[in-house]
């Protein structure tokens, strides 16, 4: 089949929102992509622009050095963020700090990277290399970006359910299971147990138990020589226990709430739903009764307590760390 026979748009979206989790969501925006131009290679890279970064999420037919952040400069992905449109790169390889192995033969290929845009804000780009045709012209540039736009939504909504904590504990090299109903978890509950996993010896084995109020993390380190044993971790508003137990090394269980608590006003908290809804500072005010400057006073309070440079970014943060009340991570607790 050649670069978009058959390939029909509306299926593709329709398969896109069919799992609204971000790993299923990215990994069917790049094989729709693939099917749309014959690509041999493709990747999504999810941007933090108040950071400065941005982090591969998601990739096909190509080692792109998954999972690792790169400065918002660096390759095709800071071009498309530059330039905030298309960009088509003749020869990948001629790129500055491009990401494919030096052996890679899509080195000596195009590619083109696409912005997907957010209540006008750059958050993701994704690149597609090598195209079967060899060239990428102005209609495939305009259907790639016509496709990639449509997973927008999905891609802000599966970013809020986090990614699946037993993804980013293997990629450790380390062995898991899992009991209960599989619940994405918030970023800073994968960092934690990513810290715990970290300060284990080599021959580890990790339970995950999904429970209402949190997930349980058991871990057995069976070298016996895990930092654990001399210097029991602590967890914010969660609890661990480490323990020998002969025959079997150290056992640590550990007990992580699903989301930390929210830390605005009653106040703040509803300008922060209101902010989420797409609301402007007048609108605000208009429906809580009080000045667009008191609104503005609230704002900027949101935006210390995230950490957040602008309004889009203060509601993902919030979003992500369960703060909003319709959050999925404090409504599957």
């Amino acid at each position: 089949m050649s670069a978009g026979e058959g390939f029909r748009l509306a299926d593709a979206v329709a398969d896109v929102y069919g799992d609204l989790r971000l790993e299923p969501v990215l990994r069917r925006l790049l094989r729709h992509t693939a099917r749309l131009t014959g690509a041999a290679a493709g990747s999504v890279s999810l941007i933090d622009a108040a950071a400065g970064r941005y982090t591969k999420a998601a990739e096909y037919g190509a080692f792109c050095r998954l999972g690792d952040t790169f400065p918002l400069d660096e390759g095709a992905t800071g071009r498309a963020f530059g330039r905030r449109r298309p960009v088509v790169i003749p020869e990948y390889g001629q790129l500055r700090a491009g990401h494919l192995d030096g052996a890679d033969p899509k080195r000596r290929g195009p590619a083109a990277a696409v912005p997907i845009w957010w209540r006008g804000e750059v958050i993701a780009v994704c690149v597609t290399f090598a195209p079967r045709t060899g060239t990428f012209g102005a209609q495939a540039v305009d259907d790639l970006e016509t496709l990639t736009q449509t997973a927008a939504a999905a891609i802000v909504r599966g970013g809020r359910f986090g990614r699946s904590l037993a993804s980013v504990l293997r990629r450790a090299g380390t062995v898991v299971t899992e009991a209960g109903e599989v619940r994405p978890v918030a970023p800073e509950v994968a960092r934690v147990a990513a810290g715990l996993v970290a300060d284990a010896g080599e021959r580890l084995r990790v339970g995950i138990v999904y429970r209402p109020d949190g997930v349980r993390v058991m871990m057995r380190d069976e070298t016996g020589g895990s930092a654990w044993a001399a210097a029991p971790p602590t967890i914010t508003g969660g609890e661990v226990t480490v323990e020998r137990v002969r025959g079997w090394g150290v056992v640590l269980r550990a007990d992580i709430p699903y989301a930390s608590p929210a830390p605005f006003t009653a106040r703040e908290a509803e300008v922060l739903e209101l902010m989420r809804q797409g609301l402007t500072y007048r609108e605000i005010a208009s429906r809580l009764g009080r000045s667009p400057k008191t609104v503005e006073k609230h704002v900027g309070a949101i935006m210390r307590k995230t950490g957040a440079s602008n309004r889009t970014a203060a509601v993902v943060t919030a979003m992500d760390n369960g703060w909003l009340g319709d959050s999925p991570h404090t409504a599957f607790g």
